[in-house]
This record gives C-alpha cells, sequence and structure tokens, in this order.
C-alpha cells in the first residue's frame, strides 16, 4: 500500500460508509437466493462478521504488492456480485449441488468486506508511526473516523434508499473509486473508476432483471416465466412474475406471497367468508399483498381500510394485479401508510372486522404482529361484536398439531373467549375468525361453505373442539418468540436446502 498521512482521515470515512452499504447490499441479495427469514439474517450477518474478521486478519505489510491488483479484482467483482451471485445460485439449485447456504455464504466472506477492514489497521500503524502516538489513542481516532462513515451509511440508506436502491449503489461505488485511488495512490485510475460507477446505475436493472429470470426458473417456475415488474423498498425486494398463459405472481425476498390459486383462496377465506357473514361492516386489513383480500372484503363490507407499512409494495400490486384487487370496482376502500403497531396503538377508530393479511412469522418484526400482545391490541380496536380474522398457515388436525409447538389458534385461545377454526382445502389451511362475542355461528360459516360448495372439503370447528387439540401447546408472546425459529427453520431447509447432504 502507498505511504499515506495520518491527516487522511476521510478514507476511513469512505470504508465506513461502504462497510454499512455493502452489508446493507449483500443482505438484500441472499434473503432473495436463501429464502428470506430470520435464520437467514442471522446466517449473513455471521458470514459479514466473518467477511470483516478476514480482512483485520491480512497483513497489509505482506500485501503491500498484491494489495492494488486485489482491490481492481475486487472492485469488478463487486459491479458482477448482485448478478452472479443469482445465476451461481440458479445453478447450484438446477443441479441440487450439496451445501448451497455455506458455499453461497463462503462468496460473501470472500467479496463482501475485507478490504474495508485491511484498512483500518494499517491506518493505524500509519498514524502510530507519524504522529508518534501510542496504540490506544490512534485506535480510538481511527475507528471513531471510521464510524462517523458508518453513521453516513446508514443515513444514505434512510435518505437515497427511500428513493432509488441503483443510486444507493452507485454512492457505493463512487466511495469505491476513492479507494482505488488511495490504494493506487493516484488520481488518475478516477477517470475509469467514476465513469464505471456511474454506467453501473444504468446496468444495474437490466443485469439484475435477467439474473432474477434465470434464479426464479431455477426455483420450480415454468421456463418461460418473467420477471413482470421489479422494485427495491426498504423493507423489501418485491418482484411480479408472469408465466406463459398470464398468471401473475408476486414475491417479496424471494418468497411467494400471491397466486392465482390457493393463494387466491386464501383471500376469499380470511376476508372475504367473514365480510359476509357480517355485512355492512367497517374493515381493517393488515397488510397489502396484491390487494385482492380488499376486493373480497369490499364486496359485503360498509367502508375497507388497509394498513401497509411498505408503499412500494401497493405502488406495484395496485395495477399489475388489478385483475384480482379489482380496485376500478372498489369505491369504499381507503390506505394508511403506517407500521400496524403504531397505527392501532394510535388510532382511536372501532371497526368490525380487522384481518390480518401479513407475510409469515419468519422474522422477529413480523411474529410480533402474531403475539398475544398485538391480538390484545386489535381487541381494543374491535367494536364489541367484532371479528378478529387471521390464518395459521397449516391445517387443524391432530397429526398437524403434533409437529407444532406455538399454534395460532393457541394464542387466539388466550384472547379471545368465542372463535371458530375453518380448514380450507383451497387454502390448504386453517383460519380463524375470534371475537368477544362472534356475531355469526358455525351453522352460520356451514351455511356460507354449502352454498359456495364447499361444504363437503372444508371443515368447521368450535372452541370445545379446538381446546383438546391445542392443550399444552405455547401461546407467542413478546417474551417467547419461539414460533420464529418454529417457522423458519422447516421452510428454510425445504426451499434452500442447506446445510444438509444430498442422497
Amino acid at each position: 500500500m502507498v505511504p499515506v498521512s495520518s491527516r487522511s482521515p476521510w478514507i476511513l470515512i469512505v470504508a465506513g460508509m461502504n462497510l454499512i452499504l455493502v452489508q446493507y447490499w449483500t443482505m438484500r441479495e441472499y434473503l432473495m437466493v436463501l429464502a428470506s427469514s430470520e435464520v437467514t439474517i442471522v446466517l449473513v450477518v455471521a458470514s459479514f462478521l466473518a467477511s470483516c474478521s478476514l480482512g483485520y486478519a491480512l497483513s497489509p505489510r505482506s500485501l503491500h504488492r498484491a494489495l492494488p491488483w486485489a482491490c481492481a479484482l475486487l472492485f469488478v467483482a463487486h459491479l458482477f456480485f448482485p448478478w452472479l451471485l443469482k445465476e451461481l445460485a440458479a445453478v447450484m439449485y438446477q443441479r441440487n449441488i450439496p451445501h448451497i447456504t455455506p458455499l453461497l455464504l463462503g462468496v460473501g466472506i470472500l467479496v463482501m468486506a475485507p478490504l474495508y477492514t485491511i484498512l483500518l489497521p494499517y491506518l493505524i500503524g500509519v498514524r502510530e508511526a507519524e504522529a508518534g502516538s501510542f496504540r490506544g489513542e490512534a485506535l480510538a481516532t481511527c475507528y471513531g473516523f471510521e464510524l462517523g462513515g458508518a453513521l453516513l451509511g446508514i443515513g444514505a440508506i434512510l435518505t437515497i434508499g427511500r428513493v432509488s436502491f441503483a443510486a444507493l449503489l452507485v454512492l457505493y461505488f463512487l466511495n469505491f473509486s476513492l479507494i482505488l485511488a488511495f490504494v493506487y495512490g493516484t488520481k488518475a485510475i478516477l477517470y475509469a473508476a467514476i465513469p464505471a460507477s456511474l454506467l453501473y446505475g444504468f446496468f444495474y436493472g437490466p443485469l439484475d432483471r435477467a439474473a432474477a429470470t434465470d434464479f426464479y426458473r431455477s426455483r420450480g417456475y415454468p421456463s418461460g416465466i418473467r420477471l413482470l415488474a421489479s422494485a427495491q423498498s426498504l423493507y423489501n425486494r418485491i418482484d411480479v412474475l408472469q408465466d406463459p398463459n398470464g398468471e401473475k405472481f408476486l414475491l417479496l425476498n424471494g418468497r411467494q406471497y400471491f397466486n392465482p390459486t390457493d393463494l387466491e383462496a386464501f383471500n376469499h377465506y380470511l376476508a372475504g367468508i367473514p365480510s359476509a357473514l357480517m355485512p355492512g361492516s367497517r374493515v381493517l386489513i393488515v397488510g397489502a399483498g396484491s390487494l385482492s383480500s380488499v376486493y373480497h372484503a369490499s364486496r359485503a363490507a360498509g367502508t375497507v381500510e388497509s394498513v401497509e407499512i411498505d408503499p412500494h409494495v401497493v405502488g406495484l400490486t395496485k395495477d399489475l394485479f388489478r385483475e384480482f384487487n379489482h380496485l376500478d370496482t372498489v369505491s369504499n376502500w381507503k390506505l394508511h401508510i403506517d407500521d400496524a403497531k403504531h397505527f392501532l396503538g394510535a388510532s382511536p377508530a372501532q371497526y368490525d372486522l380487522i384481518i390480518i393479511d401479513l407475510v409469515p412469522p419468519v422474522y422477529v418484526q413480523t411474529a410480533l404482529l402474531y403475539t398475544r400482545e398485538f391480538y390484545e391490541l386489535a381487541k381494543q380496536r374491535l367494536a364489541p361484536r367484532g371479528v378478529l380474522s387471521i390464518y395459521t398457515g397449516a391445517w387443524f388436525d391432530a397429526a398437524t398439531l403434533s409437529r407444532v409447538a406455538y399454534p395460532p389458534e393457541k394464542t387466539s385461545d388466550a384472547v379471545f373467549p368465542e372463535y371458530l377454526v375453518v380448514n380450507s382445502k383451497a387454502a390448504g389451511m386453517a383460519f380463524v375468525y375470534a371475537s368477544r362475542q362472534l356475531p355469526f355461528g358455525k351453522p352460520d360459516v356451514l351455511a356460507l361453505l354449502a352454498a359456495s360448495g364447499t361444504r363437503d372439503q372444508d371443515e368447521v370447528f368450535a372452541p370445545v373442539e379446538v381446546r383438546p387439540l391445542i392443550h399444552g401447546k405455547a401461546v407467542t408472546s413478546m417474551d417467547n418468540l419461539g414460533v420464529v425459529l418454529e417457522w423458519s427453520p422447516s421452510t428454510y431447509r425445504a426451499f434452500a436446502a442447506g446445510f444438509r447432504v444430498w442422497p
């Protein structure tokens, strides 16, 4: 590495900023290719820390000659990282290569952070040699600069990241260009690095689209599937796929959250049935997705409101899934962009029906919306005979419950004295309609199912039939979020096939 002055703290500021940006960026990529869940997040964080440790372990002295070349190679590798990672994952899934997860995480360890963490010990040594300061003082000063850069990186994510993900990556590579100039000891390299960084903003979209399409095809979607639209928000990567027959699929962070078959039936049972049993009601839907639940609820409801934290989800789905949400025919719908916990806690409104249409509890933050405390909060916003409608994600029977420690039916039973559990064959899972005092009974639900022709396929259970099966099960609460581990590992193993030897 070229000699530098201790008066060059800017390089540590830039490195600190890029450490945060690269962690945010790679987390997004890995959540897509490794089945987004809390387990995935933990593994990616561990990979990032291992990557940082690799940088600290490498001696700048021994890398004096090789570092400029390594930096140039890493610059190119980072330019193609999102495309190459998805293509690599696609090949692994197509060929059933064993240990997919550690192999993909290993790629991240090699390329994510070592370059940036090499700089800190090097500049500490420079400061000690040049200023004669002792190690503790040099460490505190240099680390302070790096930490300041990290705070700037967080600020960039919360500002630029809200507007354009591609612009955030352009900023990342502009910072990288400055690091290259520092390592090579000349500003001339900026003449090539800066244009490459700016051009990245134009090429990121097409490269990402091509790689994402290949990846989804490797996960079992039809060979003719195409990526109809994609968006990156602070919360999600949102992809809309369309197959050769014109059918559309909604995916958040690589997980499917809407398809025209079982997930459309899901919205009918979650929103359509309870609203049909409560005509003229005031409905609140927590979550957006395809917005199909809005249509199912609106046909019988007096008014429908949705609360969704991510405006990008609504921005894509309200038009692209119009054949399912029929928003052009819905005149009684209102949207609130807010966190559900904050909205319910701050709003004095009372609702006849609250529908929880959220992603599964695969993350801690989403799992908080499946807790007894959140159900209690929703209960406060229900009218005296108001109903909470939730999905369980699993069939309700003794065999399934024997494998489940945190069934949603148990948490509902802990909060509401009256409820019904409905097994839906079309949706492939059970739904719960819970209340202080249900405005409809089991015969009403059975009559509605008979009218729709599903009476012979579906089952309805009253509390007296449910409680013996959930006896001894755990209630999900803020101090007991075992449901996250219950959902994440099983889905994770089935989707990513990581850490297992293929037969």
